[in-house]
Parts: structure tokens; sequence; C-alpha cells
């Protein structure tokens, strides 16, 4: 059961500035937007926030500054249920922001770094690792997070990789679980133009594991190392806001595969999560 299941989870914790309007403004133009909100986010943070709602046991590996923000990162996240024993605080530094435009069924997003994450990554120990059941990373390919997942491998650990717009090949080779969404699939290098599915058989042959990819109102689609492909539709909805939606997919994703779901049942508890953050500002509670 995935209940008790131990999941670490590597990757970004952010400030997120969410402004909603029903449009994105034209040059000159001073649109009134509808509501401004401040969250916790980042790729990282929210995957380990959505784990724990799935009742897994969560620990994070990230970073945050010694700001008013980073505080308030922390509280969320053990308000979810979150250890967060291993997020490094940096003294002098603020916290990593994003800042989101949201129109519902679009947004457009601008980062800005903040705390670095490297030496947090750098201090995970092969006991932190093999104390998981499961490792998900999500960032740049560095030398330090393929550190982890060489750990993560060596201890017998399950491993997913979020590819979150990068090419994360070399990196994801043996992770059961790697996912992206259509558009990012699309501009991998070996992609396949306008052939998702192709693209997906083609990369889970390239690392020898399961490529899984989120196609908005389409649902998903799962292609298996063996080059199988799997479609799973999902309900049509009026989103409030896209953030954080496709770190809710993944962790569903992951809980059902430590249930021992079958691919169709584990994309539909990724859409379903995801589906429940759509709904609200922000991905946390």
């Amino acid at each position: 059961m995935t209940a008790g299941k131990r999941v670490l989870v590597v990757g970004g914790t952010n400030f997120d500035v969410i402004a909603q309007a029903d449009r994105l403004p034209v040059e000159h133009e001073k649109l009134r937007g509808e509501a401004c909100s401040v969250a916790p986010g980042g790729a990282g943070a929210n995957t380990a926030a959505g784990l724990a709602r799935e009742g897994c046991s969560v620990r994070l590996v990230s970073a945050v500054g010694d700001d008013a923000a980073g505080v308030m990162c922390l509280e969320a996240l053990r308000g979810c249920g979150v250890d967060t024993s291993l997020v490094r605080m940096e003294a002098g530094s603020r916290t990593s922001t994003a800042v989101v435009l949201s129109t519902g069924g679009g947004k457009r997003m601008m980062t800005f770094p903040g705390a670095d994450r490297g030496p947090a990554f750098e201090t995970v120990t092969g006991d932190d690792v093999r104390g998981s059941d499961h490792v998900h990373v999500v960032g740049e390919p560095t030398p330090a997070l393929k550190r982890i997942v060489d750990l993560a491998h060596e201890a017998g650990c399950s491993v997913s990789v979020e590819w979150n717009g990068r090419d994360m090949s070399a990196l994801a080779v043996g992770a059961a679980l790697n996912f992206m969404n259509a558009d990012e699939a699309a501009r991998l290098p070996r992609a396949v133009p306008f052939d998702t599915a192709t693209t997906a058989r083609r990369y889970a042959a390239l690392v020898s594991g399961d490529v899984i990819v989120t196609m908005g109102p389409e649902g998903a689609l799962w292609a298996t190392a063996g080059g199988k492909v799997l479609h799973e539709p999902t309900r049509q909805v009026d989103p409030v806001d896209r953030t954080g939606g496709g770190d809710a997919f993944d962790a569903g994703v992951i809980a059902g595969r430590l249930n021992g779901d079958p691919p169709k049942v584990c994309m539909r508890r990724g859409l379903d999560a995801a589906l429940h953050v759509l709904g609200r500002i922000g991905a946390h509670p």
C-alpha cells in the first residue's frame, strides 16, 4: 500500500507570486487583475506536498533563503506533512521566486534564482537514500544530482525524473518513471515532429525506463521501455490556475506505482491529483 512508503524528493522550492487575469496585457496597457496571491511553490516542493497528500512519508532535499519567504515555504511544507530536515536555509540569501501570470487555462512564468540547492544536494548521504523506497529528482542534470540518482540505483530504490523542459537522458538511464509534458517532449533533440507517442517510445527505449507525458485536456500517455503506449483521458474542467498541476500529476503517478497499480490506474490517479490542484490558486492547500 502507498501509506508509509518513503519517498525522497530532490528539487527546488520557490516563493510564488501568482497574478490572475482573464487575459495577458498588451504593451503599455495597465490591465486590472482579478487577484494576486502568494504561495509556496517549486517543482520539488510541489511534488513533495502532493506525495504527502497521497499518504507517502516524504523528505525534501532543497534550499531556501533565510528570509520571510523561506520561512513561509518551510512552514507550509511542514503543515502538509513534509519532512524538511534536509532543506538547507542559506544565510544571507533570498528564496527563489517565481512570478506567474495566470489566465486560468494558461500561464506565463518568470523565475528569479535564490538560495543555491547544490550544497543541499551534495550533503545527501547513502543512509538518506537507503532510508527511502523511492527517489524523485527534478532540476539541472548536474553531477550533484546524478550522484543522488546513482546512490538510489545502488541502494535498489526506484527512481523517477521530472524532465521539466530539459534533456535529462544522460541522468535518467535506468529511471523507472520519466515525466514530461507534450510541449516539452516536442522540443527534445530526438523528438519526432507532431508525434508525441513516437517521441515517448523513442526516449523510453533510450533510457530503458517508462516515459509518461501529460497532454492537457487530452489526458496522458504512457510509453513503456518495451515500446507499448497507453492513453488515459481526463475530465474537461475550467482551471482556476494551472500552477503545479504537472507536479501533482507526478505525485499521483508515483504513489500509484508504489501501490503496485498498473499504468492506466497510475495515470488516472495522477490526472485526478492534477485536477484537484487546477481547481484552486497555487499548488499547496
